[in-house]
């Protein structure tokens, strides 16, 4: 079992149907019967491996009361990822294969079967044991005469072995039994296991009548979960406030006996505390600049992607996991400025080259925002482009009292040889504003028609900013992507939405790709190390207030305010910064990961001579 795990790229399992050597077919039936009898005859769940969901085992888990402090939503779920997992679900799926085939063995030839296993235990009498150890781990004190009584394995293989077995009436009381204690939502996976018993008891159907017992050690195994996971929400509070004093207690006992390095944490410490600050910090924070914060500049350092192998001190055990997550967010916070700072370079030059065409453009556009229907105006002047008229709703009236047409256009040559369509029409001053030039963007000088009301501005819906708009699309980009070498496999991706994203032509394209690609995740590009800077300048600040902020509190009102920090409410995604969010949260996981971990190491290994024989004085 596990709180959380990344899922695994599991290979296919082996298809064991099928023969290398066709001359060992007539040994088929013979060598699977060894196969059979050589499988480990312990179902997929016991007692044994639900052990160590038993609140004792939860108590004095270090790890487990370690990684509380950071997930508000740990709970335990069977660990079914990676190679392991597949190991585990094979391993199952060959138990109950083998149950099968026992069960239809027996039922065709009793006598012969009980003389080939030669008193040995089998799959349907393990399994039943197995049920009943659990059961009785699950229902109170009161029921478990029931289970004695009724859950008699010796009894039922006997009433099995004369084909007397009531297998309906059995799973009927297993029903009621676990309804009483299990969740509501566990009650039709319950009548499903009844359904599956009964039909295999009544029509002589071996692959439901296992496949129900399946079902039945599944329901088991969710039961034990829920209960272990409703102890953790309940205990949360409590081991929280105890990491600190459980945590130097586990540790004074390793450092006893020599299994964690002191010497190499110390000298990391000293190192940490010769690191400059990245930030200019007011007076007022400055002054309260303690060892704390050197380890806190420390710990960002180990935070940071690089292109050798970090050495991390022993005494980061218990946040090894975090520290590689943090290195992930902190590296894609860099990529995102390298791809922000290509974005804002390109919108730069794109409004540069508009303003050039303005100068000798005389055509009304809607407003300075790039349209879609941009294009060059003359093949011969790429460089150029033209926005397409939009007509006042007055030009569609009929002719005036004067009889003149109210759109008459005459073809003029710009000075640049470029043709261009200049309108002349009349009464334009009926929608313009009399403040208002001739040459004024509708957009920003056009006003309301009288049949509209204009709407009030605290009513108008907020306009998301265009920085914030191309910053999430490049998250939405890598977002389902989550290999170790996504920045660089979706550079193309990425420095296609940049583009278009600007008015820059996508002829650029292909040289963009290899531009951002060569500094996405490299350490030596100059890029890259301009980008690091800008984000430390952010992140600095932020994480020297929450340190402050940290500080006096208890573990677990860090622990709920750093809970809140990482979803904050009442805030539309429109009004936030997306970096902002993004450094704010690195920040929250360095200042809580490092106030939990200073206070248990200071004065274990970082505050002391490690030459020293004994530990002295202890204190957060």
């Amino acid at each position: 079992m596990e709180s959380a795990s990344q899922p695994g790229a599991d290979p296919s399992p082996r298809n064991a149907n099928y023969a290398t050597d066709t001359a060992h077919v007539a040994d088929s039936e013979s060598k699977q019967r060894t196969k059979e009898q050589t499988t480990p005859l312990e179902p997929p769940v016991t007692k044994l491996t639900l052990g160590e969901l038993d609140v004792n085992k939860i108590i004095h888990s270090p790890k487990l009361r370690h990684d509380i402090n950071f997930d508000p939503a740990l709970h335990f779920r069977p660990n079914l990822d990676g190679e392991k997992g597949r190991r585990k679900k094979q391993k199952a799926s060959d138990f109950w294969v083998t149950m099968r085939k026992q069960i239809q063995r027996y039922l065709e030839n009793r006598e012969l079967f009980e003389k080939e296993l030669n008193g040995e235990d089998w799959c349907l009498p393990v399994t039943l044991r197995t049920i009943r150890e659990i059961l009785e781990t699950l229902v109170p004190q009161r029921d478990r005469a029931s289970v004695e009584d009724t859950f008699n394995v010796d009894l039922l293989m006997q009433q099995f072995r004369k084909g007397v077995a009531d297998l309906v009436k059995l799973a009927m009381w297993l029903s009621q039994l676990i309804k009483c204690h299990c969740a509501p939502m566990r009650d039709a996976w319950v009548d499903e296991m009844v359904v599956q018993i009964s039909r295999g008891s009544k029509e002589g159907d071996v692959v439901s009548l296992v496949g129900g017992i399946s079902t039945l050690l599944g329901i088991l195994e969710a039961m034990k979960l829920d209960v272990a996971n409703h102890q953790i929400r309940c205990l949360r509070p409590l081991l929280i406030e105890d990491t600190i004093h459980f945590e130097q207690k586990y540790f004074i006992k390793k450092i006893s006996s020599g299994r964690i390095d002191l010497a190499e944490a110390h000298t990391w410490f000293k190192r940490a505390c010769c690191l400059p600050d990245i930030a200019p910090f007011s007076p007022i924070i400055t002054t309260q600049i303690t060892n704390t914060w050197h380890f806190m500049k420390g710990l960002v350092e180990l935070a940071m992607p690089s292109e050798s192998e970090v050495m991390v001190p022993h005494t980061f055990l218990f946040d090894e996991e975090r520290l590689v997550k943090l290195r992930a967010d902190v590296e894609n916070s860099i990529n995102l400025e390298i791809c922000m700072h290509f974005f804002h370079e390109w919108e730069s030059a794109s409004r540069k080259q508009r303003a050039l065409v303005m100068q000798y453009d005389d055509t009304p556009v809607t407003s300075t925002k790039t349209s879609p229907y941009h294009c060059p105006t003359s093949p011969s002047y790429n460089a150029l482009h033209s926005s397409p008229t939009l007509p006042l709703p007055h030009h569609f009236a009929s002719k005036t009292k004067s009889g003149s047409s109210l759109d008459s256009r005459t073809l003029s040559q710009s000075t640049l040889r470029v043709q261009e369509w200049q309108s002349n029409l009349e009464n334009d001053s009926l929608a313009l504003s009399s403040t208002s030039s001739g040459h004024s963007s509708p957009s920003s000088t056009a006003s309301t028609p009288d049949t509209c009301s204009p709407i009030p501005l605290y009513l108008s819906p907020p306009i998301p900013d265009s920085t914030s708009q191309v910053r999430n699309s490049l998250i939405a980009i890598l977002d389902p992507a989550m290999t170790p070498k996504r920045w660089t496999v979706l550079a193309p991706s990425l420095a296609l939405q940049i583009l278009r994203s600007t008015a820059t032509p996508l002829a650029r394209l292909p040289a963009f790709e290899s531009e951002l690609e060569r500094h996405l995740s490299n350490p030596s590009s100059e890029r890259y190390r301009n980008a690091k800077e800008r984000v430390l300048v952010q992140l600095f600040p932020t994480l020297h207030k929450l340190v402050e902020t940290y500080s006096p509190l208890t573990c677990l009102q860090i622990f709920e305010l750093a809970a809140v920090q990482k979803n904050p409410l009442g805030i539309a995604n429109t009004q936030r910064d997306p970096s902002r969010d993004e450094i704010k949260e690195i920040a929250t996981k360095i200042a809580h990961i490092g106030i939990l971990h200073w206070r248990v190491w200071a004065h274990l290994a970082y505050l002391i001579d490690p030459d020293e024989p004994t530990i002295s004085k202890m204190g957060p």
